[in-house]
């Protein structure tokens, strides 16, 4: 198999790969424009001969992560080995791109895809829920944290269980990557990090809260903290929503029960999609880091 990056051209390949991945059809017909000039990612396919077989695209992350979605075989060619084949290649070609870690999710029933991930060399880190919300107008006032408070959030953080649970990993927009000191610092400048401060200075509880361009919805990337205090974050983050003009507000939510009875409480319910998603990784240089290392101030995050 070769690979190389996807073309106009490609479309009706594209289409009919597609075409049947779900009752539905795909979402990909609908992003292919916007991909093939995204700088931020390369769509590539693999071919046999002069057939293309298999297409994914590559989001670039910073500091060398890369993002894997989209991954299709043509279904006249399953059962070859086909992704088994072109999930290697699309690794190896991130390497040869300076790539440090390579990361893709899949629905937990996708058994060929486990199967392939494994065989790939990837390990499973994380299980997620989808959850939303609407915005609440009127909703409670939501304390945003500044680059004065960065000793604070970095504290939190190292010492936060939902660090180690996610392997010190954000989600937004479908996608995970690493929560790192300089991505942490960026947030901190955007006033992107809100809070439940206590009386005496402490956070009770801390959520990222981040939106892509051109999406109607308002992530939750990131939540930890004591019960009580996160709920109630959650619940401005609503608030805080409305006020932002968001339509809705996402997050991915990994298999803890009490945070899912928490957002629960705070008005949170399944989301457009109520499979779960399985995050796998593989590390292409050295071992992965401890989740304190990528946000402890260290130079994980470059």
């Amino acid at each position: 198999m070769t690979i190389r990056p996807a073309r106009p051209n490609d479309r009706p390949t594209m289409e009919r790969i597609c075409a049947h991945t779900w009752e539905w059809g795909d979402y990909i017909p609908e992003v292919w424009e916007d991909w093939l000039a995204d700088e931020q990612g390369l769509l590539i396919v693999g071919e046999l001969g002069d057939h293309v077989v298999a297409l994914s695209r590559f989001r670039f992350q910073a500091s060398g992560e890369i993002w894997l979605e989209g991954m299709r075989v043509d279904p006249e060619y399953r059962r070859r080995g086909i992704g088994r084949q072109f999930l290697h290649h699309s690794i190896v070609f991130a390497k040869e791109r300076g790539a440090r870690v390579v990361r893709l999710s899949t629905s937990y029933h996708n058994t060929p895809v486990h199967t392939m991930a494994e065989q790939a060399g990837m390990v499973r880190v994380g299980a997620y829920q989808l959850r939303a919300a609407d915005p609440q107008p009127g909703g409670p006032d939501i304390d945003l944290l500044s680059v004065e408070c960065a000793d604070l959030v970095y504290a939190f953080l190292s010492d936060s269980p939902m660090m180690a649970h996610t392997h010190g990993l954000y989600s937004v927009d479908w996608a995970w990557q690493e929560l790192s000191p300089a991505r942490i610092d960026q947030f901190l400048e955007a006033g992107q990090f809100a809070a439940r401060i206590e009386p005496d200075g402490r956070l009770a509880a801390l959520a990222l809260l981040l939106s892509q361009p051109g999406e109607s919805a308002l992530w939750i990337g990131f939540i930890d903290g004591e019960v009580a205090a996160l709920t109630e974050l959650a619940a401005a983050a609503r608030g805080h929503a409305a006020r932002f003009g968001a339509e809705k507000v996402q997050v991915m939510v990994p298999d803890m029960a009490w945070l899912r009875d928490a957002l629960s409480e705070a008005g949170y319910g399944a989301g457009e999609w109520e499979g779960e998603l399985w995050v796998f990784e593989r590390w292409l240089e050295g071992e992965a880091p401890s989740p304190g290392a990528r946000s402890n101030g260290g130079d994980s995050g470059g």
